[in-house]
């Protein structure tokens, strides 16, 4: 019997070659909001490993939306080129067809800064 695991699955216009996802993980890695080598060596390694959708940690839009100082962020240009590196490299070595992050940016950063602008929640 073949388990459905490892079947593909369509979720909208998304395919995928497997039902595997690996979740965000907060890495506290980035270097003022900057992904490090860190987020190249560890994202490389999860997307190698026959997941068929990996989710990038939490990313903050502004600089007072990370949970710590450790967080990525994507409010300046080094922010956004520190991310595309490891992007690049990803997609360079992995037949990933989309990168996850979007959706979560929305989320921290409208939680953070309207809804709980004084507390540190970890999600």
């Amino acid at each position: 019997m073949e388990h459905k695991l490892f079947s593909p699955i369509s979720i909208n216009n998304l395919n995928l070659t497997n039902r595997i996802v690996v979740a965000p993980m907060c890495q506290y890695s980035a270097i003022e909001g900057s992904a490090t080598d860190w987020h190249l060596m560890h994202l490389g390694q999860l997307s190698i490993s026959g997941s068929a959708l990996v989710f990038i940690e939490a990313t903050a839009v502004e600089e007072k939306g990370r949970i710590t100082p450790g967080c990525l962020g994507l409010y300046s240009d080094d922010n956004q080129i520190a991310l595309e590196k490891v992007i690049k490299f990803v997609k360079k070595y992995v037949n990933i067809k989309k990168v996850i992050n979007s959706a979560i940016l929305k989320f921290k950063h409208e939680v953070k800064s309207k809804k709980y602008p004084t507390k540190k929640y970890s999600y």
